[in-house]
């Protein structure tokens, strides 16, 4: 598979671009002949980012953050958990340091986010949300940025969580109640930026209600 596939203007030259999202690693969305696609370039926040934006340093490829988020969505796909299928990944080593880039299948699906910023999401969705939440928690997921724009909702009301960079396996314990409460701070910050934001505590309320 040439770089050209990992490329957004690639695609747009081709008129296959369909849009991007939201966030700091910019996802983009693209028609290719198997299907539609999410191609994410990894980028780095916080300090880093002052220096670099994209370049991670190189310590092998087992030891890449590509690596490690391909093999962790595999293992999914494997467990039937509701993620989205990996379909290709490019690690460009440059001396130091590298670049790196994942493909995935598009999930015909709308962010929790987007939703709640149009129109109320019924309980028995909210329910669900939770209850999706704790299929992943209860196999050891562990979701590094759970926040409302990482959840997705299909037009049959089935949860997924996309995102998995950075995610692992981990043995039960805190790191559970850190999930949700990082959830919970991400649906209250976007309440408190827009009035017309769909969401109160008794939405939160139930959402629980479905988790446990």
């Amino acid at each position: 598979m040439d770089g050209a596939f990992f490329d957004p203007a690639t695609w747009q030259r081709r008129e296959r671009l369909l849009g991007t999202a939201r966030g700091r690693g910019a996802a983009v969305f693209v028609r290719g002949e198997g299907g539609d696609y999410v191609l994410r370039h990894y980028r780095r926040g916080g300090l880093p980012a002052k220096l670099s934006d994209d370049c991670y340093l190189w310590s092998g490829l087992e030891r890449s953050r590509p690596w490690h988020e391909w093999h962790l969505l595999v293992t999914l796909q494997a467990h039937d958990l509701p993620a989205p299928r990996p379909v290709a990944v490019r690690v460009v080593q440059s001396g130091l340091c590298y670049r790196a880039d994942i493909v995935t299948a598009r999930i015909a699906g709308q962010a929790l986010a987007q939703i709640l910023g149009r129109e109320p999401l019924p309980r028995e969705n909210w329910r669900e949300v939770g209850a999706c939440i704790r299929r992943f928690h209860e196999a050891g997921v562990y979701h590094a940025d759970l926040n409302a724009h990482n959840i997705l909702l299909d037009e049959a009301g089935r949860v997924f969580l996309v995102d998995f960079d950075r995610g692992r396996f981990r043995l039960p314990g805190d790191w559970r109640q850190s999930n949700l409460d990082r959830l919970q701070r991400s649906l209250r910050k976007l309440a408190s930026l827009d009035v017309r934001f769909a969401f109160n505590e008794s939405d939160w309320d139930v959402l629980i209600q479905g988790y446990r």
